[in-house]
This record gives structure tokens, sequence and C-alpha cells, in this order.
């Protein structure tokens, strides 16, 4: 895929791309996430656990959007969205889960997006694939069934953010969701590939 850059921008990144991660998590001693329960990716700040319920805090190895924004004088080119949803234990250790309870993860997680100052109600993750997979004996492979590909937006149109423009997810159970053990919990993680670009005047000496 080419990317389209105006003379006013460098590319100085096109790895890496955005990703994040949250965490839905049951009361402690207990295997169900309730219903109404949530939490948000991208909006802490570093080292902040309060909403995304990461253990310990987001650090550079959970996220590269912090506080619900893009970074002052950044540009964020956006080509698509890939989510993964799996199981973890209270250590964030993965978890193999059985098919049934991998599928009513699925079945039951909602998100929405916040955008530009909107909110955009998405509704289930299960039609949002991912080429990272998800853990599970049954074989869900993928979100959506197996070798399902990654969403892409056209590439004529990539969804363009500016500094200080909001971008995060809310990730929520519509339903109770039984994990496979007391204390494990559900994890979303979420990567856009993306190029990230700074204004050449903000640039030294430019």
């Amino acid at each position: 895929m080419s990317m389209r850059l105006t003379r006013q921008t460098l590319d100085v990144r096109t790895l890496g791309g955005i990703f994040g991660r949250c965490n839905l998590v049951p009361p402690p001693g207990t295997a169900i996430v309730a219903a109404g329960a949530s939490a948000f990716i991208w909006q802490d700040q570093l080292n902040a656990a309060a909403t995304s319920n990461i253990a310990g805090g987001i650090t550079y190895a959970d996220a590269n959007v912090w506080g619900g924004r893009i970074s002052n004088q950044e540009i964020y080119t956006i080509f698509g969205w890939q989510m993964q949803v799996f199981e973890v234990d209270a250590n964030s250790l993965p978890v193999d889960s059985v098919a049934s309870v991998h599928e009513s993860f699925l079945d039951s997680l909602s998100f929405k997006l916040f955008m530009k100052g909107q909110e955009y109600i998405i509704g289930n993750v299960k039609p949002n694939p991912t080429g990272l997979g998800c853990g599970g004996t049954g074989g869900l492979d993928m979100n959506g069934g197996r070798a399902v590909a990654p969403m892409r937006f056209p590439a004529e149109l990539p969804v363009q953010l500016s500094g200080n423009q909001t971008w995060y997810v809310e990730v929520s159970t519509a339903r109770a969701i039984t994990v496979s053990a007391n204390d494990n919990r559900i994890e979303v993680f979420i990567y856009c590939p993306a190029s990230k670009g700074i204004p050449v005047g903000q640039l030294s000496g430019a």
C-alpha cells in the first residue's frame, strides 16, 4: 500500500503502527466479569492503570498513544484495524481458553470508538478480525472465524489524526462473562497499521 504525504509532512515511522490494550477484570476471587464492565484503550497516561486495568500501569510495551489524544504536533495516518481478544491469568500470562469460553468473549464484548471529539458505537467485537490470532483449544484462531484477513481502510481514504485530536476506545461487556478460573481476566489488544509523522515546520532548522 502506498502512502501519500503532503509536502508539509515528514514521515518518521512506518513500523510499529498504533497499538494498545486493556483488561476486563472480575472482582477478586471470582470468575465472572459483570455486565456493563468497561475498560479503555489509549485513554490512560503512561504508568497509569486506572481505566485500562493493566497491572502496574500503562508502559511503552502496552500502548503508544496516551491520554486519549494524539501527541501535540504529530500526525497519524491509519490504514487499518486489528483486534485481538484472549484470556490471561492474574499474572497477565496467556490462558488457553476452551472454545465455548472464548466464544462467549467474542459474543459478549462490544466497543465504542472516540475520535475527533465524536463517539461512534461500533458494537460487537466479533466482526473485527485480527492477523494476530486468538488462543483457544477450539481453534478460534481469529475473531470472526479462521483465516479472516485484517480489515483495511480504502487505500485512498486512510484515517488521519493530528495533534490533540481525541483517539481512544472503550471496550465493555454487553452481558456477564465467565472466565476459565477465578481471577483470570479478558484482555483486548488493538493494532492499527499506521504511519506517524511530524510537520516539517516542527523540525529544528526547518
